[in-house]
């Protein structure tokens, strides 16, 4: 290949990486066949098998809405599963939960800074106050999303 079609050649179909352009349906088939699903049991168990679906979702949410939907559903799966008796050691741990982080970013993006906000306070409801960069990041969002709300 010369320099002329490196220039000029369509850019190859991207399946991994930040801005993917086509839905990685082997990896979510993978996913898919590892989950065991917890008959409704919102625990540390259902906590932890539900996370690699929100970074997978997260990752293709611009590509469609069903994968944007998807994501959020997990998001909400997530956060139910922290009432649970079992993922009390885990908060105190001060345990980063990435479903907060990026259902704000979600709502800011679709300017729901209502949700945005509301997500930002439940967060910190769970935030240990071991994790100070995390109680930050949420008093932030909490009140820049109010601002934006009101403006």
């Amino acid at each position: 290949m010369g320099l002329f079609d490196k220039i000029f050649s369509p850019p190859k179909s991207q399946t991994s990486g930040k801005n993917p352009q086509v839905f990685d349906s082997a990896k979510e088939k993978e996913l898919i066949k590892e989950y065991k699903p917890h008959k409704g049991k919102k625990n540390s168990d259902e906590y932890y098998s539900a996370l690699p679906f929100i970074d997978f979702y997260y990752k293709f949410r611009n590509l469609d809405e069903k994968y944007l939907n998807k994501c959020i559903e997990y998001c909400n799966l997530c956060i139910s599963c922290l009432d649970s008796p079992d993922m009390i050691p885990f908060l105190k741990e001060g345990i980063t939960i990435p479903a907060f982080r990026k259902l704000i970013i979600i709502f800011e993006n679709k300017k729901d800074y209502k949700k945005a906000e509301e997500t930002a306070k439940l967060a910190l409801r769970y935030t240990s106050t071991k994790s100070k960069e995390e109680v930050q990041y949420y008093s932030k969002k909490m009140i820049d999303n109010h601002k934006r709300q009101f403006n």
